[in-house]
């Protein structure tokens, strides 16, 4: 089954990707190697080596055998000089046999590099350097340029050229094609994949348990009388397991439609409103996964209160207006740690190993969103993960074939355009590969949007839930979506060294957990109650003892309907009425069916009353 959905979404990706490939052919990457010493190395040192972008339609460049050596004195900075058809006087600058270094920043001259490579060439230049791509596009068939062309696209990448010829002026530089390098297998793959797949492991394993805690929970208080909370008893402060709690959210059809709506005018506003509306994120960013963390690691704070030899120190009740804290010190130095973890990341976003601490919130974020998110049924889980499957289609394949430049929008605001800030709201890896033709991939990251986690995991959650509500063995469902999950990650990392671009990982994740789930549901009876969700599917019986705990009954797994209710009330009137006048007391009404050894219902959260 799976083989088949994968061969189908390839070939229609395939038919995306066909559409919008001559975007990505007018720029290629190669690699640039510096020679200090006057021999060729087989593994050049890091710091010797250069990524560069060149133009396939102007002139491409050959592979690193039959690359050509250049002196690195032949390099000749330009400076801030037009260098366009209009610009600045070139006769005396000594281009022969020279490569020109050009700043092509926009705000100097503007016109693409072809023309300004025609315009050197005809100065007998014998290649030309540029430190950053123009935006001007062009058709390479317009020109007949015989010499090369390329950028050096670090930011640094001038001055450590320039230091090179001034250390080494008799050493010298080649430059050669990285094709097929960038389809290599990266080890930080493997990275995201294990972060993802836990991630949605722990998270929809919490959200199932605390779903049906939750409604044995309710049971419980329906069935017997409330109880006071002990008063020197220290309460969670996430919210979690309150009587106001409810066991999904409530949502409907239109307003999961709304909320993909709402979804594709932020991305858009993020498009062209990157460099103001990056830091309204990161602040959201921090103050969600600051509670996600406390949220996450609560639960170890409350079980230390289980040993007796540990003192508890209650602090004073805090009103802040929004929110009232009554916190233990424990609890109060956690939700510290969480503040300043999301700080540092914060402060420290732009260091090399800020990727840890951003990851680390990232799946206390996502796991807390699975266990709070808890979905009502199949029907609004299809809707949602059909809504979004599109909505990453559209804004990544689609979006090109109109937006200037070819860009396509996911995907420019995912990588930050050319700001040097990046949305938090991504696991992100560096890559871990020491292959010298990846050097183009030394300062970037493998990138796996906290929707690709979140969207499958809320389908996961709910299977997870309907196998504890009915009963099911060994987590049926919850197994189904879940090795599903991990074949469609697999399958999008595939994809990506196939198609050579950008994946919007659910294409792959949709179907692959969707049509599954739905298609074993099919055969097995249960659609129709996954379908209408949590007040139709059969759930498990309990039984309330006289110790006041619910106990399963695995024997009744059948839909109560609410002629069950009026017949039993009928029993109980009944009983009443045969007993004498005057002996309906405390005695005489234990012969009654005691209303709390009476079978309750999930769906309906409620005991039968008198």
């Amino acid at each position: 089954m799976f083989k088949h959905i994968f061969h189908c979404l390839c070939v229609f990706q395939y038919i995306l990707i066909y559409s919008v490939k001559a975007a990505d052919q007018e720029n290629q990457y190669g690699i640039l190697v510096v020679e200090t010493d006057g021999k060729d190395t087989a593994n050049p040192a890091t710091d010797h080596l250069f990524c560069v972008v060149y133009y396939p339609s102007i002139r491409d460049i050959p592979e690193r055998e039959n690359a050509s050596k250049y002196p690195l004195s032949s390099i000749l900075d330009l400076g801030e000089t037009n260098t366009c058809d209009d610009g600045d006087d070139l006769e005396g600058f000594g281009l022969e046999d020279k490569f020109g270094y050009i700043n092509t920043n926009a705000s100097i001259a503007n016109c693409s590099i072809a023309e300004r490579a025609a315009r050197l060439q005809e100065y007998k230049a014998m290649g030309l350097i540029s430190d950053r791509i123009p935006s001007s596009k062009f058709n390479g068939s317009d020109f007949n340029i015989s010499i090369d062309v390329f950028t050096l696209v670090e930011k640094n990448a001038k001055a450590r050229m320039l230091a090179f010829q001034k250390d080494s002026p008799d050493g010298y530089f080649y430059v050669y094609s990285s094709k097929g390098s960038d389809r290599s297998f990266d080890p930080s793959l493997v990275v995201i994949l294990i972060m993802a797949v836990s991630t949605v492991i722990l998270g929809s394993l919490w959200s199932g348990y605390a779903k049906q805690s939750l409604r044995m929970k309710k049971e419980r208080e329906n069935n017997v009388e409330n109880r006071e909370d002990e008063p020197n008893c220290v309460q969670p402060q996430d919210g979690s397991g309150g009587q106001e709690e409810e066991l999904s959210v409530q949502v409907s059809p239109l307003l999961v439609l709304f909320f993909v709506c709402c979804m594709c005018s932020m991305l858009v506003l993020l498009y062209f409103f990157f460099n103001q509306l990056v830091y309204v994120i990161m602040t959201m960013f921090c103050i969600a996964s600051s509670l996600a963390m406390y949220s996450c690691l609560e639960p170890l704070v409350m079980a230390s209160y289980q040993i007796p030899c540990l003192p508890v120190l209650r602090l004073p009740r805090c009103n802040l207006y929004l929110c009232v804290l009554q916190l233990e010190l424990r609890q109060l130095l956690l939700l510290f740690a969480s503040i300043g973890t999301a700080a540092t990341w914060f402060i420290f976003r732009k260091a090399d190993w800020s990727w840890i601490i951003q990851d680390l919130l990232g799946i206390m974020f996502s796991i807390n969103m699975l266990k709070v998110l808890r979905l009502p049924s199949l029907k609004i889980c299809t809707i949602l993960l059909s809504a979004l499957f599109f909505y990453d289609i559209f804004f990544v394949f689609i979006t090109p074939l109109f937006m200037e430049g070819g860009k396509s929008v996911m995907v420019e605001v995912a990588t930050g355009h050319s700001s040097d800030e990046q949305l938090p709201m991504v696991l992100r890896v560096p890559h871990l590969s020491t292959d010298p033709d990846r050097v183009c991939y030394v300062h970037t990251y493998s990138l796996l949007g906290f929707g690709d986690i979140l969207v499958p995991g809320l389908l996961l959650s709910f299977a997870h839930s309907y196998d504890l509500l009915t009963g099911i063995k060994y987590k049926l469902y919850w197994i189904i979506t879940t090795v599903a999950y991990i074949l469609g990650l697999i399958a999008t990392f595939i994809s990506l060294f196939v198609m050579n671009s950008a994946q919007p990982a659910l294409l792959y994740l949709v179907p692959f957990t969707l049509i599954p789930t739905i298609l074993v549901a099919w055969v097995r009876g249960d659609l129709a109650s996954m379908w209408e969700g949590d007040l139709k599917a059969a759930p498990k019986k309990f039984v309330t003892t006289s110790d006041g705990l619910p106990h399963s009954n695995t024997g009744l797994q059948v839909d109560e309907e609410r002629d069950d209710d009026d017949e039993t009330d009928d029993e109980i009137d009944e009983a009443k009425d045969n007993l004498p006048n005057g002996h309906l007391n405390t005695e005489s009404s234990s012969q009654i069916p005691d209303q709390d050894n009476l079978i309750s219902t999930p769906d309906k959260n409620k005991l039968l009353e008198n």
